[in-house]
């Protein structure tokens, strides 16, 4: 029995050494050097990536000529004495196919480089997210930090007090229950924080390192974090909706499925083009003379008109073309009406945090500030019992961590925005 207890506990202090020589290296980067690493690294772009490759292949294969063929005629048994031997060649000869096949082929080559570049868009707009959402749960994580050292101090102080009897005991433990609840709300925003960076480096795909933000908090850096301040120009909608409808690679894509349909249409109907089948090749006679008394060696050539449509017409191939183009045209009405909803979601949704965060600015957080600081003025001249205090107290880091939030909201907001239109941000010539 004591024999395994040691070796439970062997095994579990090997575990421990284990998981500390697996610990990741860390390293802290921008969100531009995180947009770019993502692309560089995701396994699903790279997955685009090769089918935009291979469809480039796809168009050299649809632009092919046809191989040869190699004949051989040999007669057998008497008739070797009498009949010519035949060796030559047969080439089909394509009409008016080849190029509508090219054609088709560099269609689809352009739908699939449309995807892969709207899916580029769709990842960047993650990394963004996650990437702000960390820096929000860091600010929090700060925000309740100062808020336990508050209370640390204000109990340390009331417990001064209730020994010198300036106080009653009741105080000082309200005092204890607010720090017990501020190293509560610390200990949960540690969890949040760690739950935010394993997202973010889920998001980045990455095994050997562990990828954190530049920045310890969210802040009015707005250029660092690729933003313009909310304090330009507002934007105009129709300028915004116009242009991403223009630029969006999942309508380019749709776009770009009409035509590969179109252009299928075109290869399908090429089928009631017969195509020539050219013959050539050399005869001769190996043992006996021909009716001239002499041999009569010599080159011979042919032609053929082959899949001619006379019992198929391929009409079956030709009405679901036909059906595969209207198919396409429905989803291409489909993909701009989505689009335009989800332009018109972004841009309410960046007016209304735009709105907020300025009214956070230039409104609420001057005045929480003022608030806090009387606040401990009064309860130091023992003007406001330790209530009131509390209630201040709280006010003042509720406001703090909805600034946080808002900030946030007006990050993500513009980051949805710029990723409907297909950019990374505006320029100040667009405004």
């Amino acid at each position: 029995m004591r024999m395994k207890k040691i070796l439970i506990a062997f095994l579990a202090l090997t575990t421990l050494t284990q998981t500390s020589w697996a610990i990741l290296d860390e390293k802290k980067i921008s969100i531009r050097e995180a947009i770019e690493k993502a692309l560089e690294t995701n396994p699903q772009i790279r997955m685009l990536d090769m089918d935009v490759q291979m469809s480039k292949n796809t168009t050299k294969q649809a632009n092919r000529l046809q191989n040869p063929s190699l004949d051989v005629f040999k007669s057998m048994g008497t008739s070797i004495e009498s009949e010519p031997q035949l060796i030559g060649g047969t080439y089909l000869v394509e009409l008016f196919k080849r190029g509508k096949r090219k054609q088709q082929a560099k269609a689809q080559e352009l739908v699939a480089y449309n995807n892969k570049y709207f899916n580029q868009y769709d990842l960047i707009l993650q990394v963004r997210k996650a990437y702000i959402d960390l820096l929000l749960k860091k600010s929090n994580l700060n925000i309740l930090k100062e808020q336990q050292k508050l209370a640390q101090e204000l109990y340390e102080s009331l417990q001064k007090d209730v020994k010198l009897g300036k106080v009653p005991q009741t105080e000082a433990l309200q005092a204890k229950i607010a720090l017990n609840r501020a190293i509560m709300a610390v200990n949960n925003a540690k969890s949040n924080v760690i739950f935010s960076q394993n997202r973010f480096n889920t998001v980045m795909n990455t095994a050997d390192v562990e990828y954190d933000t530049k920045e310890d908090k969210l802040n009015g850096n707005y250029h660092e974090l690729l933003t313009i301040e909310p304090t330009n120009d507002m934007l105009e909608y129709n300028k915004i909706k116009a242009f991403a409808l223009e630029r969006r690679f999942d309508l380019q894509k749709a776009r770009q499925e009409v035509v590969a349909a179109q252009k299928n249409l075109s290869v399908v109907k090429s089928q009631l083009i017969p195509d020539v089948e050219v013959s050539a090749g050399y005869g001769y006679r190996t043992a006996s003379k021909g009716d001239s008394g002499s041999f009569e060696n010599g080159a011979y050539i042919g032609a053929s008109l082959v899949n001619i449509p006379l019992f198929y017409q391929y009409q079956p191939e030709i009405k679901n073309a036909q059906l595969a183009i209207e198919k396409a045209e429905l989803n291409y009405k489909d993909v701009e009406i989505d689009a335009i909803r989800s332009i018109t979601d972004a841009w309410e949704k960046f007016v209304i945090t735009r709105e907020n965060l300025n009214f956070y600015n230039n409104e609420l957080l001057g005045n929480s500030k003022e608030l806090l600081s009387a606040s401990i003025k009064s309860l130091e001249k023992r003007e406001i019992d330790l209530t009131g205090f509390l209630v201040s107290k709280r006010t003042y880091f509720d406001l703090m961590l909805e600034y946080q939030k808002a900030l946030a909201d007006y990050y993500t907001s513009y980051a949805e925005l710029v990723c409907e239109m297909n950019i990374i941000e505006i320029e100040n010539e667009f405004i």
